[in-house]
């Protein structure tokens, strides 16, 4: 209850537009819908993520605990899965210190290997610094069989740099994720439309 106010706007909130999900989650929402975006990463403890796949009519498989890990649908037969890696903000179990940052469950792991084998990656807006495990399950995944896309706002953070250093990551400049991830949309929709028969 005491972080509920944090995340879930109030009335004048919502008036002013406050708490809802941003340019760039209806954008990722809508690659989604299109299936160019099957697994969504998050670091985030909100639920805007969610929230703008609803608004699409998207209902995906949340995964924010170790346990449900192992009851989730496998990633292959889901629309979409949301791996929620440091807990959603209503569990009594988020990640947050330093501590709780340096390692996963195994069942987080061993999911996390199967994600960097079998899926390409865009990251943006995360720098690498603080999160160990997430950079260390990056960092040991030995294919490279699709390419890992940097959107960053300036030079990388020295940790993010070492990632896409050992990762062979593609650098994106960007001026700012809503811009980044609108763009992207809208190229995959002109293809689209290109691609329709006359």
């Amino acid at each position: 209850r005491i972080l509920k106010g944090y995340f879930e706007p109030n009335e004048e909130e919502l008036e002013n537009g406050d708490k809802q999900p941003t340019k760039a989650h209806q954008a990722i929402a809508l690659l989604v819908k299109r299936g160019t975006v099957r697994v969504i990463l998050t670091t985030n403890f909100d639920r805007l993520m969610e929230q703008a796949l609803a608004e699409e009519g998207i209902s995906p498989s949340v995964i924010s605990t170790p346990g449900a890990v192992e009851g989730a649908i496998p990633l292959a037969h889901s629309d979409c899965t949301v791996i929620k890696l440091h807990g959603d903000y209503l569990d009594l179990d988020t990640k947050n210190t330093p501590m709780e940052l340096s390692e996963y469950d195994e069942r987080v792991d061993k999911l996390l290997d199967r994600v960097f084998d079998e899926y390409g990656l865009i990251v943006c807006g995360w720098s690498g610094e603080w999160d160990t495990a997430l950079r260390d399950a990056i960092k040991r995944c030995k294919n490279r069989r699709f390419t890992m896309w940097w959107a960053s706002m300036g030079k990388p953070a020295r940790d993010g740099q070492d990632i896409i250093d050992v990762c062979r990551a593609q650098v994106i400049p960007i001026q700012g994720a809503d811009e980044f991830f609108e763009d992207l949309s809208e190229r995959l929709s002109a293809l689209d439309q290109f691609a329709r028969p006359h």
